[in-house]
């Protein structure tokens, strides 16, 4: 007896923890979190009978009595979660390619800079490839034309 007693607490258990209630809210940087716990601003996700039903965590009686439109099914909400998670997930990819490409960008201008600086003479490459010496000032003007771009790479890094 004590152990169909054990077996069905066990099997209880997660359906008591699975119908507790989760709250969905963004942070101010854009990303999604889910809690148990309420935060200002969050939504309530309540899993009730197949269906998930998503109201702000603040909502009056009034409010709810207000929309009488059918709560959306589970499949219906787990798609536009896919959905959502989906285009977070391209977003960060986005992000992650943009702060490559500038730190890449950053790389490359202070490699052109400290190359310039440490070269005594500076040269450009003419048109049969042979090399073209800078004066002193121009070979100065070129340093300090690497040394901004150099910065407008690097900014923010």
């Amino acid at each position: 007896m004590r152990r169909v007693i054990a077996i069905a607490i066990l099997i209880g258990l997660p359906l008591t923890v699975a119908m507790a209630d989760v709250y969905r809210s963004v942070d101010s940087q854009g990303h999604v979190q889910y809690s148990d716990t309420p935060t200002p601003g969050a939504q309530l996700v309540r899993i009730q009978h197949n269906t998930v039903r998503a109201e702000p965590a603040e909502t009056t009686s009034a409010s709810s009595t207000a929309s009488a439109s059918k709560p959306p099914t589970l499949t219906q909400t787990s798609g536009n979660i896919h959905e959502q998670l989906e285009q977070e997930a391209a977003e960060r990819a986005v992000q992650n390619d943009v702060a490559q490409t500038r730190a890449d960008q950053c790389k490359k201008a202070t490699d052109a800079y400290n190359a310039s600086v440490a070269a005594r003479r500076i040269f450009k490459t003419g048109p049969n490839g042979e090399r073209q010496f800078l004066s002193d000032d121009e070979a100065d003007k070129q340093r300090l034309s690497n040394k901004v771009a150099m910065d407008d790479a690097c900014k923010g890094q």
